[in-house]
């Protein structure tokens, strides 16, 4: 039997979910309660402790699967379409039911949701790309999100809506901080920006570099004939290709999104993360 990888199976402490009792041995198996993420940008931490590594983030209109509560913290997985969701820990506050099926989601790198179909009104909120909210009505040029204001139509897009060239989502978050588990407005890290970039164009993908490498697209062979939106992997590290000749990458050398020539940055990170694994084409 295959090892189940922890980051996107649920179990642990002798727990183990319902749909897992052929692969896990576990004293008690559990059906997970739906819930749905109500803030802009919640973490996810591998404990239920602020001060614990967060994995990753979770936006806006995410379904997440509650199997544990651990005093203010909820236990459970990121429901995702092919069911790479991460597992781990999140402020149970920031949990509801499923209150609505998303039908817009934003489309630019953050959105400002007014109180009034009025540029000139207050802000409420920001959304970070790829939130998801439902859209109840429309007044000129804005969109109301049930529950939050009105959302300029320009900086939306529907949830069925796909773009081929994921890259220009990327290339929105040049200059942002490196930011270990960030997928939002605050910061990326490197595989978070190709799930973003890629989510934001209508494709779901895996969280981690590895497991993009291992799903995602089919292998190139020649390294010599890159294309804009190949992906180029190291251990433990990804960028994506504008054209054949520039990476654009969240990286801790720079601490932020940057894009440099490949070959550059193929030399330094060979100093640590050693050759190029494999570069993939989706």
């Amino acid at each position: 039997m295959d090892k189940l990888d922890p980051r996107i199976t649920p179990f642990k402490d002798g727990f183990a979910a319902d749909h897992l009792k052929d692969k896990v041995d576990a004293k008690v198996y559990g059906a997970p309660i739906r819930q749905q993420i109500i803030m802009p940008v919640v973490p996810l931490h591998q404990r239920p402790a602020t001060t614990s590594m967060m994995d990753t983030q979770l936006l806006l209109g995410t379904e997440f699967d509650m199997y544990d509560i651990a005093g203010s913290w909820a236990w459970g997985q990121e429901v995702t379409p092919a069911g790479f969701g991460y597992v781990g820990y999140v402020p149970k506050m920031t949990l509801a039911p499923p209150a609505f099926t998303p039908s817009h989601r934003v489309c630019v790198l953050r959105a400002p949701v007014f109180a009034k179909p009025d540029l000139k009104s207050p802000i409420r909120l920001d959304l970070p790309l790829n939130a998801k909210f439902l859209v109840e009505d429309t007044d000129g040029d804005y969109l109301k999100a049930t529950g939050f204001g009105y959302i300029h139509k320009n900086h939306i897009c529907q949830q069925t809506d796909k773009d081929t060239d994921f890259v220009q989502f990327a290339e929105l978050h040049l200059g942002l901080p490196y930011v270990w588990g960030g997928i939002s407005s605050d910061g990326v890290d490197c595989s978070g920006l190709v799930q973003s970039a890629l989510r934001a164009a209508g494709q779901d993908a895996p969280r981690d570099s590895d497991l993009q490498q291992k799903y995602l697209g089919h292998e190139v062979k020649d390294y010599k004939q890159l294309r804009r939106g190949d992906l180029v992997f190291w251990l433990g590290h990804v960028g994506i290709m504008r054209d054949e000749k520039t990476l654009l990458h969240a990286n801790a050398y720079h601490m932020t999104v940057a894009s440099e020539p490949l070959e550059k940055a193929t030399e330094r990170i060979s100093l640590s993360a050693g050759s190029i694994l494999s570069i993939k084409r989706l």
